[in-house]
């Protein structure tokens, strides 16, 4: 769509997903028909179901000049999420922006499992402490916050910036006064000092390998933070850290529930069963893959789901 023609033509509602699906396909991006429609939605300030009961309704000149300047962007492969400003996670929205990784749902999978195993405990406690260690965007620990009443969080990052992402979204989702957020490295003693021990510790460090990541899309590599993703190492940098801690930071009963790679399952048990943790839970993603891990401490619990 050029300049001139974009001045002299008025571009409905219809036209531009038209129009816009095509070109995208034609540029290989992924999702076009629907990253059209939410780049018109965000514009418009509309729900996606009103782009087709108002599909007549054209553009004003700064409503399309606003689409062609996110097209724009999202043509350079920056992710639509970070272009649009949010993101969904357990069906709760989340500010995010290049501070903090795009929440996947694979993660979700680990709060899922995390709050089935949680869930039953916390029957008998009033007060239910959780742990996420590298919190990022705040995903994991302000879903948990949200669906699980008792719940007291602490959120840890060693990235001020993502922190501050963090609380942003504790505060949108209307749980800021149960997370509390520190900004600490678990490779420090800092980073393994609280007041109380935990019920639950939760976990998706950075586990892509130096060699995987040479090979991430660009919407990634080039987008995301870096130090979020990979360890710049084999991968497993992290998990002797947290398994470590969590032998000495959790309940008599507590769960320890992590993020890995699609090859480091069992590199991963190995490193939490020299710590005592044996009998994993192993959770597979949506292709079937081995992608969480879960140890319950004093439990014979284990197997695959």
């Amino acid at each position: 769509m050029s300049s001139s023609a974009a001045a002299k033509k008025t571009w409905t509602i219809l036209e531009l997903i038209t129009w816009g699906t095509g070109y995208l396909t034609e540029k290989h991006i992924d999702d076009a028909r629907l990253t059209i429609e939410l780049l018109l939605s965000h514009v418009l300030h509309f729900e996606r179901i009103q782009l087709y009961t108002k599909f007549d309704q054209p553009l004003t000149e700064t409503e399309l000049a606003q689409f062609k300047e996110l097209l724009k962007r999202r043509l350079t492969n920056e992710p639509l999420q970070y272009i649009l400003g949010s993101a969904e996670f357990m069906g709760l929205k989340f500010s995010v922006d290049r501070r903090v990784l795009i929440p996947r749902p694979e993660t979700e999978l680990l709060v899922e499992k995390a709050l089935e195993l949680v869930r039953p405990k916390t029957v008998t406690d009033s007060k239910y402490f959780i742990l996420d260690i590298g919190t990022g965007s705040g995903c994991i620990a302000v879903s948990m916050a949200k669906m699980i009443p008792a719940a007291t969080v602490d959120a840890m990052d060693i990235s001020t910036d993502a922190l501050e992402v963090a609380q942003k979204n504790a505060e949108l989702n209307g749980v800021t006064e149960r997370i509390r957020f520190h900004h600490k490295d678990i490779f420090t003693s800092d980073g393994k000092t609280f007041p109380q021990k935990f019920h639950c510790i939760l976990s998706n460090p950075p586990y892509i390998s130096t060699k995987e990541f040479s090979q991430v899309s660009k919407d990634v590599s080039e987008y995301e933070p870096n130090a979020a993703l990979t360890d710049n190492a084999n991968g497993l940098k992290y998990y002797p850290e947290i398994a470590h801690f969590a032998k000495e930071a959790l309940t008599d009963d507590g769960i320890v529930g992590v993020e890995h790679a699609y090859d480091q399952s069992e590199q991963v048990q190995e490193i939490f069963r020299d710590e005592g943790f044996t009998n994993a839970v192993i959770v597979k993603d949506y292709q079937g893959i081995k992608r969480h891990l879960f140890f319950v401490r004093g439990s014979v619990l284990g197997g695959e789901v």
